[in-house]
């Protein structure tokens, strides 16, 4: 049995993270998986000491600038400090799996080596992304996190868009946020380190988490970065 650290919360104003946590923690504990959940990132980046098989993660925690946030900010702000930010980065380089579901791309937005762990990250002034509704993700390679899956993904979630991405991920499917967009990456793996990082951008609610189609990718792509090599 390979233990999991989930760590999910963050600003509420957008996100049921509760919810989604819940969701997330369900789906991999029938998979097999035993999961300890956290909703504080200071105290998941402690617990990283006991050497989990792999970390999720499932939050939005930024410092929340600009006036659409003046309400939300002075409780929810954040930014991560140097023993967090020391914790997550040699928990990967070291060789433990990460799974990084919808906004924790969007994360730890003064701490740019958050990007270089994940392989992307959003970019303010740049990224975007529409309102939720419908989703066609396509599959564009073979690889074990979309095994079994079909060509295209129909979800109801949302299309992160204009990421900044490394040059050296594997993206396994994109979507588009409109007509007359460019494919955007929104599933893709990443070697950190001896890690092994698998970013799913989907997963809004739990209706998306639990669309039979994205739990088998998010399952296969928690187990991917169980395995060695």
């Amino acid at each position: 049995m390979s233990h999991v650290l989930l760590l999910a919360g963050g600003s509420p104003h957008a996100h049921d993270f509760a919810a989604t946590g819940a969701a997330l923690a369900e789906l991999f504990t029938d998979d097999g998986h035993a999961v300890r959940l956290f909703g504080d990132p200071d105290l998941a980046a402690e617990a990283l000491a006991s050497h989990p098989d792999a970390l999720v993660v499932d939050g939005l925690w930024w410092l929340m600038g600009g006036e659409a946030y003046d309400t939300w900010r002075p409780d929810y702000a954040y930014s991560p400090s140097d023993a967090t930010r020391s914790a997550l980065v040699e928990y990967v380089r070291s060789g433990g799996g990460l799974l990084a579901v919808h906004t924790t791309v969007i994360c730890f937005d003064d701490w740019p080596a958050w990007g270089d762990v994940l392989g992307g990250a959003w970019q303010w002034g740049a990224s975007s992304h529409p309102p939720v509704g419908p989703v066609s993700a396509r599959v564009v390679t073979d690889h074990p996190i979309v095994a079994g899956l079909p060509t295209t993904i129909d979800l109801h979630d949302e299309v992160y868009g204009d990421l900044k991405m490394c040059g050296d991920v594997e993206v396994l499917a994109v979507a588009r946020r409109h007509d007359g967009d460019v494919d955007q990456p929104v599933v893709w793996t990443h070697r950190f380190g001896s890690g092994r990082v698998v970013v799913d951008a989907f997963g809004h609610d739990p209706v998306s988490i639990q669309h039979p189609d994205h739990a088998r990718l998010l399952v296969q792509g928690l187990n991917w970065t169980l395995e060695a090599g």
